[in-house]
């Protein structure tokens, strides 16, 4: 699986949760060309080093559904916030097992939902425990983008959208890639938004 679709923000597949991974299916060659697929996606499209484009939107993680995968597989980019480096790691049916009291409210985007952002409200410092590519256990405890981003991607997993967690979601915001920069220096003055209710899950956001 050399080439990924990023599923269009209607694709019920979006909404609907990815199934566990064995440690039989890690061990095969197609689980592990898939796994290569999304490091190649992710690190394509991190928009990083010395030929970064300022307006271009930069992809810091992938779940597996996103691209049509019904797997709980997550790609996360812990350099998130370091414009010149990578830190991408494989989480195999991560859990989110600790979650902080503190939480921040930081803006998020998505691949699916192109010029799409939002206010989402996460902990601040999370716990989580996953596999990874090799089956090895693993644990993670990050604070600030990391956290954020773990969160989303776990959301994801779950068939949750950024989306679905607005506060308003008649509201989010249009963001064309060549209003970026703008929007991440005035985001508290943005006043270019689109409705997006038609697209929430209010079938899952019930039990939020």
């Amino acid at each position: 699986m050399s080439y990924l679709k990023v599923l269009n923000p209607n694709d019920p597949q979006l909404h609907k949760p990815g199934d566990l991974v064995g440690l039989k299916e890690i061990r095969t060659i197609e689980f592990q060309k898939t796994i290569e697929s999304m490091l190649n996606f992710v690190y394509g499209k991190s928009n990083k080093g010395n030929n970064r484009i300022i307006n271009k939107p930069t992809t810091v993680g992938l779940s597996a559904n996103q691209v049509g995968i019904n797997k709980r597989i997550s790609i996360v980019d812990l350099g998130v916030g370091h414009k010149n480096y990578n830190d991408l790691q494989v989480l195999i049916n991560p859990e989110i097992y600790w979650y902080s009291k503190t939480v921040i409210k930081r803006s998020e985007g998505c691949v699916n939902l192109p010029e799409i952002w939002g206010s989402v409200l996460r902990s601040k410092r999370i716990k989580v425990r996953a596999l990874d590519r090799s089956g090895n256990h693993i644990q993670l405890d990050v604070t600030g983008w990391p956290a954020i981003l773990l969160q989303h991607e776990v959301d994801h997993l779950n068939g949750l959208l950024f989306i679905d967690r607005l506060e308003n979601p008649k509201k989010a915001f249009k963001v064309k890639d060549a209003q970026l920069r703008e929007f991440k220096k005035h985001k508290t003055e943005w006043t270019y938004f689109t409705d997006v209710t038609h697209l929430v899950n209010k079938h899952l956001i019930k039990n939020l």
